[in-house]
């Protein structure tokens, strides 16, 4: 009877580690393949048969990117790292305060104003970029910078307060109230102690905010029309013409699009499943 109990739990286990396996090929391969085609030269890309492991390596599709071709990827890289640095910074800043008033405070139409910035969440964009691009446009900052970081903002903001005004209602109140007590205002019980507990919450949001903003496609499309000021996503759709697809470029592209928010990610992922995680199992 034990021995039988012993194979059915292995049994159980194998097909777990199966489950395991069959989840991460499924979302793993996708990566493999782009990375695969980045390295592998244009002329077997185009093969009857498709190379799932290159037989021939070669850097070339990345120097053709980086190295000022048709498409300049280093520009729109730097461009891309920028707006995503400088929103990720805002939205932490403003979202921190929003929160907290939302969380702490009690004031006249605080509910509603926070149902509010739910419902411009769930909003989608493509409803909103007409009337931001005729707004953009009065105010001349279409084909600039500091316009996708506006915009990016507008969209980013809400959630971002929406993940930290969960994570503050998990701190208790009575560690805001003994710094109050202490003299502290409520500014600084929310410096001093409201954001050093809330650190999880705060990175997890900002990485959230972070990738969002590198792959942000439908803004920068409606804003921007100069090279100039393009970021990775519409450098990227350059590489789709209409009478090529040049999968060796795109996927060298997007091998360096996603370094940074990998990257990012893999940093401050114990951060990351903290934040997202703390409110699920907290009254």
């Amino acid at each position: 009877m034990k021995k039988r109990w012993v194979n059915v739990k292995r049994l159980k286990r194998l097909m777990l580690y199966l489950a395991v396996i069959a989840v991460m090929i499924f979302f793993l391969f996708p990566f493999y393949w782009i990375l695969a085609t980045s390295i592998q030269p244009s002329g077997q890309l185009y093969l009857p048969t498709p190379n799932f492991i290159p037989r021939n390596i070669t850097l070339q599709n990345f120097i053709s990117v980086l190295g000022g071709g048709r498409v300049n990827i280093a520009i729109a890289l730097k461009n891309s790292l920028i707006v995503a640095i400088v929103t990720t910074g805002a939205c932490i800043i403003f979202g921190i305060f929003a929160a907290y008033a939302f969380a702490r405070l009690k004031f006249k139409g605080s509910n509603i104003m926070f149902i509010a910035l739910i419902f411009v969440e769930m909003l989608p964009p493509v409803a909103l970029l007409i009337p931001f691009y005729l707004i953009f446009k009065q105010l001349r900052l279409t084909n600039t910078l500091q316009g996708l970081i506006i915009l990016q903002i507008s969209w980013l903001l809400p959630i971002v307060t929406w993940i930290l005004y969960s994570y503050f209602k998990t701190i208790p109140r009575d560690l805001e109230d003994s710094a109050r007590i202490d003299g502290a205002s409520k500014v600084g019980a929310l410096m001093r102690v409201i954001v050093p507990l809330s650190l999880p919450g705060i990175v997890s949001a900002g990485v959230i905010c972070f990738v969002f903003s590198m792959g942000e496609f439908m803004g920068a499309m409606a804003l921007v029309n100069v090279e100039r000021t393009q970021t990775l996503p519409l450098a990227l759709a350059q590489f789709v013409t209409k009478y090529q697809i040049e999968y060796g470029n795109i996927t060298a592209s997007a091998i360096l699009a996603i370094i940074f928010p990998v990257l990012f990610v893999l940093i401050f992922q114990r951060y990351i499943i903290k934040g997202l995680t703390a409110g699920a199992v907290k009254e």
